[in-house]
């Protein structure tokens, strides 16, 4: 059956639906539902006869929206349900659609990606370091109290875990946490740069549970990459990490670059040297304006360069040679603008593409900035912010109510309507596919409502902003 998913999004909408949803979901003093439980009994053969009557309501339900998403049962059973970073995120959702309701953009009861800054501690002193990382800090999480993190996501249903720095595996909790993260049923992910992994560190990441490997090489040219990044040698050595990961099965490996004035003209060669290395995607990082970076502002691209980034990007997203991530908000609307038929990003940044309308549709509702709404941050001190590019601590994920704290902080609330906005970010046709980079103009401006400057559709308030750095720019140059 061809996939529907207007027909899915009505059926999801409806009032019966959705207070189906709220009983199937609700919480468990063992921390389970109802849900869970049926993602698990779901098209399994040995059903009890009081298992088959008690579960008859909610599998048809399961089997309508299936067929109406051009799925077979056999599929949703084997690719969906028995993951369980797949199930625990479809619980999220559906937990999410009850309480809700279907929204413009989504609005989530719990974020799905959780990007964990582990530790402060790094090798490299990269210029454009959001996290200004260095050294241990002396207030970072022990292993006990990390320990107590993964509880406590587990416990809101998050199914995606990134681990991030500084540089993570400097750690010496890192491997333990790990272990225990891959047992909880986290998709495991870990954003490196790749200097510390050798084979059989690659090897493993691999038994421990990682599924994804970030890795990150700003230019083809050593020399270029290394004064990027601080130390000579280091190229050589993120390639190396990149070689070491690529050829084992079960895990996908990134080469990812930040895209600067510095290396813009590479980027076509960026994408064929990662697809020379076998790596399976390409992540293409925005610039932002904090950390060490708020000393290279000149760096940053014009609103012109990155419709010309995005049109690159968007070209090999066409090909399923690699898949093209990036944490420029607005490829998403370059992608709809585009033909009916051509591959689009489904979110920026967290989650993949797809073809034609139904991705289209899909990418109106979960697209865009998903910063505090699909996911946010944990600092090494156990912090929460919205992103790990926002400087902005919302609370802290252990002596907080992290429920709570998702749900009302009134920055979170901000992020998620797209109504309180500037500029053209307000007014745009496709703010619900992208909304801007919200943490670009908290950089720039201090500001989160202010309009992206880094989008074509802003011109004038890059305009501004290039007359009021000017200075600040020249010095540096």
């Amino acid at each position: 059956m061809k996939a529907n998913p207007k027909l899915v999004i009505r059926v999801l909408a409806n009032p019966l639906t959705r207070g189906l949803l709220r009983s199937l979901t609700r919480q468990r003093a063992d921390g389970g539902c109802d849900l869970a439980d049926i993602f698990a009994r779901y098209g399994q053969p040995d059903l009890t006869l009081d298992e088959r009557v008690r579960y008859a309501l909610p599998f048809a339900l399961v089997d309508v929206l299936a067929r109406l998403a051009g799925s077979s049962r056999t599929f949703v059973r084997d690719q969906v349900f028995t993951h369980q970073a797949r199930a625990r995120a479809l619980v999220a959702t559906a937990r999410s659609v009850g309480r809700y309701g279907v929204t413009r953009p989504q609005r989530f009861s719990s974020p799905l990606l959780v990007v964990w800054n582990f530790t402060q501690a790094c090798n490299l002193r990269c210029a454009h370091c959001y996290q200004d990382a260095r050294r241990r800090l002396p207030d970072e999480l022990g292993l006990t109290e990390q320990l107590q993190v993964l509880e406590t996501l587990a416990r809101n249903d998050v199914p995606l875990l990134a681990l991030s720095g500084g540089e993570p595996m400097m750690s010496p909790t890192f491997w333990p946490v790990a272990e225990r993260a891959a047992k909880m049923g986290f998709h495991l992910s870990v954003a490196t740069n790749g200097t510390l992994i050798d084979r059989d560190a690659a090897h493993r990441l691999r038994d421990t549970g990682f599924k994804y490997v970030e890795i990150s090489v700003d230019s083809v040219d050593e020399a270029t990459h290394d004064r990027f990044r601080g130390s000579p040698g280091y190229w050589r050595r993120a390639v190396a990490g990149i070689q070491a990961v690529a050829p084992i099965e079960g895990m996908r490996v990134a080469l990812a670059a930040t895209i600067t004035r510095l290396n813009f003209n590479e980027l076509e060669a960026l994408l064929r040297f990662a697809k020379e290395l076998g790596c399976d995607c390409f992540y293409a990082f925005n610039f932002i304006p904090t950390g060490r970076a708020k000393d290279i502002v000149e760096l940053d691209l014009s609103p012109a360069q990155r419709e010309e980034m995005l049109r690159i990007l968007f070209e090999h997203m066409q090909s399923d040679s690699i898949a093209i991530i990036t944490s420029a908000a607005q490829l998403a609307r370059y992608c709809v603008s585009q033909a009916e038929d051509a591959r689009t990003v489904v979110n920026t940044g967290h989650y993949g593409h797809g073809r034609g309308g139904a991705a289209k549709l899909l990418s109106e509702y979960v697209g865009g900035c998903g910063a505090g709404r699909v996911y946010c941050a944990i600092q090494p001190n156990g912090a929460v912010t919205p992103c790990v590019f926002m400087p902005l601590p919302i609370g802290h994920i252990l002596t907080d109510d992290f429920p709570r704290l998702w749900d009302e902080h009134p920055v979170l609330e901000l992020l998620r309507d797209r109504e309180r906005r500037q500029g053209h970010c307000r007014t745009c046709d496709y703010k619900y596919f992208c909304g801007g980079c919200r943490a670009r103009p908290f950089g720039y401006y201090g500001d989160l409502t202010m309009p992206d400057p880094g989008c074509i559709f802003n011109q004038d308030a890059w305009d501004r902003l290039q007359q009021t750095t000017a200075p600040a720019v020249e010095a540096a140059g």
